[in-house]
């Protein structure tokens, strides 16, 4: 009975606090993913608990509980049909969370809500896995332990901050030993697709677009060699091959999602091209960390073979994984630079890579037409509309004119002549397939920040490029017109290249923007070293890498699992049994039990003994009943003693009072 009694007591303005502080560090950090009604109804429900507590406010009537939950339901169903499942489902939860702070009636209750809250922070890591955002939610996870304490602990914040973070310490060992050792299973389930807008390239891309994006410098992904880095005109990183136009956007060719969309089954996908390809010359291998894109493409050096059976080759000579990138992902690569595909240009192939759309650009056709005349050989067409761009008062520029007519080709080539790099590969593959030559459009990546001290390079959001590809002498060449109007592109950033207007104009709140700050630099290469370390050695550790550890630890990989698992047994064993002895330990040097010891003590010097398993109030109500002189003094102690125990009084003084009335018993 005395059990149900104390689930249910109201709970104290500490745990509140605490409850509250936790719950608003866990969605802090998930502003991306919560819809901002979701953030405005947290701060409006918390507000509301804390008038509650200071009675400022009345609880809620059922009705208006039930009715604002139907409105969460209703809102969340909206949402669930244009961002998908994952992204309504985590809404969900929140919001749920959120809710649960107008029904603080009980213990019960409160740890319902913390255990909420542990499943919301294990939630986060699908969308953040990196070392600062780990680290920050440890200590939120060390916070809601706090809060889980403070449920049945009445102590004070300082004892509560310092038992809680114990706790936590005394697991990180365990938690780091079972990571090391116990075998990682794959997942039990797939994640749904998530419909959440990310920065990156895309199938669809317009001459504006590459521009628009270099404006961010969010990390797109980070690229580390066994050997040398290519030097700088070789980083050409490809994903993407648009050959579809239809006078202003390009597209990847229905074609080749086809192809994509037979090799997802089994029953349909044709032999690994990378298998079918004669890889010759020397070989680097390389490894591509990428960030989360929910996209399935991922970023390569020409020509690079896919080490690994769920990336695929396609013949497009891009990558694409077999599920998207919903966190981030390692995929070892084997470099091949002087490889050249054995492969023909069919003429449905040839079709697609002439297409253009009819009566549109009628200047640039009139152009190829007489650059045509000049240069039958198709290659000396290609250098000619090459050095076309060099000669005409072109400009490269962040802040190009909108171009919103239909002839945009026309406008570009003889109007503004103002562009980013997708304006010159368009206009380049758009001449070349006038004149007959099958042209098409890659986007990618260019360059790269280069870390000597972990021989890595980091390409960035800004680094996106778009260059073309031209049939020639059996074999698609790469072309890029951007080079003849800035030469230096392709060995140095944007930054160095464009004015200090333009790139300012960044993301505010990220370090890469601010790179030519000397004291910023070092700060952003420490943090991004930290960043791709954590990631190769952490997010990455597997089945494969754990073997090696063990190997490279005990020799033989069978003893040394053994061995490493015994060892992990008696560490567990050992962890557990400490724990054990530092909570008794604690218990025994607690200063509220000290002092009720202490008032033992002096009844036990008066001939008085408590008996062995006797509770302080049983003890108090025997000397009552036994008419003791010390029993009305025991009988305040017990009291004092029970109520900072288990009711939420305040231990410290309650322990100068008990030791006042000590004094009494002698």
């Amino acid at each position: 009975m005395k059990t149900a009694e104390h689930l249910f007591l109201i709970p104290g303005r500490q745990t509140l606090n605490w409850l509250s502080f936790s719950y608003l560090l866990t969605v802090l950090p998930l502003y991306s993913e919560l819809h901002p009604a979701i953030y405005g109804c947290a701060l409006f429900i918390v507000g509301w608990r804390y008038a509650i507590a200071h009675e400022r406010l009345k609880p809620p009537a059922p009705l208006f509980k039930n009715l604002l939950a139907l409105a969460g339901i209703a809102f969340i169903a909206y949402y669930w049909r244009s961002n998908g499942l994952l992204p309504a489902m985590f809404n969900l939860l929140v919001l749920g969370c959120t809710l649960k702070f107008l029904e603080f009636s009980s213990r019960r209750h409160l740890s319902l809500h913390v255990l909420s809250l542990y499943f919301l922070i294990a939630l986060a890591f699908i969308y953040h896995q990196g070392v600062g955002i780990t680290l920050y939610l440890l200590l939120v996870i060390g916070i809601n332990s706090i809060a889980l304490l403070s449920v049945y602990q009445g102590n004070g914040y300082r004892a509560q901050w310092q038992l809680g973070v114990r706790l936590l310490l005394q697991s990180l060992p365990l938690m780091a030993l079972l990571f090391l050792l116990v075998p990682h299973a794959g997942p039990l389930w797939r994640l749904p697709d998530i419909k959440s807008a990310t920065t990156g390239l895309n199938d669809e891309v317009t001459p504006g677009d590459i521009a628009q994006l270099s404006r961010s410098s969010a990390l797109a992904f980070r690229a580390s060699f066994d050997g040398a880095v290519p030097p700088p005109p070789a980083r050409y990183w490809r994903a993407l091959v648009h050959e579809e136009f239809d006078g202003k956007t390009w597209r990847v060719h229905p074609a080749l999602q086809q192809w994509q969309q037979q090799q997802a089954h089994p029953f349909t996908a044709s032999a690994p091209l990378k298998n079918r390809i004669r890889w010759t010359g020397p070989a680097t291998r390389y490894r591509i960390i990428a960030e989360p894109t929910q996209q399935h493409w991922l970023y390569s050096l020409d020509f690079s073979r896919p080490e690994t059976e769920d990336v695929w080759l396609t013949p497009a000579m891009t990558l694409y994984a077999a599920q998207p990138l919903q966190q981030k992902r390692q995929v070892p690569l084997t470099y091949f630079p002087q490889t050249a595909p054995q492969t023909a240009l069919t003429e449905q192939q040839r079709h697609i890579n002439l297409q253009l759309p009819a009566d549109l650009n009628p200047q640039t056709h009139l152009l190829a037409t007489e650059l045509r005349l000049q240069y039958r050989d198709d290659r000396a067409f290609a250098q000619a509309a090459m050095r076309y761009f060099a000669g005409n008062g072109f400009r490269y520029t962040l802040e190009p004119p909108v171009l919103s007519g239909s002839n945009q080709i026309d406008d570009f080539l003889f109007g503004s002549r103002r562009g980013f790099c997708a304006h010159f590969a368009s206009s380049f593959t758009f001449l070349l397939r006038a004149a007959g030559i099958p042209a098409r459009m890659v986007t990618g990546y260019l360059g790269g920040e280069y870390h000597e001290q972990g021989n890595y390079l980091s390409l960035y959001q800004f680094d996106a490029h778009a260059w073309s590809e031209v049939w020639l002498e059996g074999r698609w060449q790469r072309f890029d017109p951007t080079l003849m109007v800035a030469p230096d592109r392709a060995s140095r950033s944007i930054d160095d290249l464009l004015p200090a207007e333009e790139t300012r104009l960044r993301d505010p709140f990220r370090l890469a923007s601010y790179r030519h700050l000397l004291l910023l630099a070092e700060l952003h290469a420490f943090l991004a070293d930290m960043d791709y370390r954590w990631t190769s050695w952490v997010l990455n550790y597997n089945n494969q890498s754990q073997q090696k550890l063990l190997q490279d630890l005990f020799g033989s990989t069978l003893w040394g699992r053994l061995l490493a698992m015994s060892g992990g047994l008696i560490m567990m064993i050992g962890l557990a049994l400490g724990i054990s002895w530092l909570g008794k330990t604690r218990q025994r040097r607690d200063p509220l039990v000290h002092a009720y010891q202490q008032a033992c003590r002096q009844l036990e010097k008066q001939g008085i003994r408590r008996e062995p398993g006797e509770t302080p109030l049983t003890f108090a109500q025997r000397l009552r009943q036994g008419a003791h002189p010390a029993s009305a003094i025991l009988q305040q102690i017990t009291e004092i003693y029970l109520a900072a125990r288990y009711a939420g009084a305040d231990q410290a003084a309650a322990c100068r009072q008990i030791r006042k009335l000590c004094r009494k018993l002698r």
